[in-house]
């Protein structure tokens, strides 16, 4: 029998994100990071979560979430075609493992969407610095205060 420390975990599984996900969102963010009146919360997350110009996924394990991903797709004025935006929520405990499961999702959601670039406009300041390693090893770069990454 196997010690239950060299027992390999159970996969990360990505599924669709539903109106009603959003205890789990509160789960993964900080008290302090959304806005006090709760019915205007659930107002705003089920619009969000049903819109169909967002791709939104929940990833899990073990029963429990470990992470989100919201990509938002907007049309330009100068450019043809979609735009993807990109806002994931993880804690810092899973952002190493779940973190770029996420974001290669993301990518893949995105180049279906016909969309040429993926950025990131903000991060979650108590996580900018593992946030910021994490995407440059998934390929977005700098430009000033945004993060892109190239699709194609």
């Amino acid at each position: 029998m196997l010690e239950p420390r060299t027992m390999s975990q159970a996969p990360v599984t990505i599924r669709r994100g539903h109106r009603t996900d959003f205890p789990l969102l509160l789960q993964l963010l900080e008290p302090t990071t959304l806005p006090e009146n709760e019915k205007a919360q659930v107002r705003y997350w089920r619009r969000v979560a049903s819109s169909p110009v967002h791709d939104f996924y929940v990833a899990e394990q073990e029963g429990s979430v470990r992470g989100m991903v919201l990509v938002s797709y907007i049309r330009g004025l100068t450019t043809p075609g979609w735009q993807a935006i990109l806002d994931l929520v993880a804690p810092a405990s899973a952002l190493r493992e779940v973190g770029p499961l996420l974001l290669d999702f993301a990518k893949i959601r995105a180049r279906q969407r016909g969309c040429q670039q993926l950025t990131v406009w903000h991060m979650m300041k108590n996580q900018a610095e593992e946030l910021s390693t994490l995407f440059s090893q998934a390929g977005f770069l700098h430009s000033g205060e945004v993060l892109s990454c190239a699709l194609q």
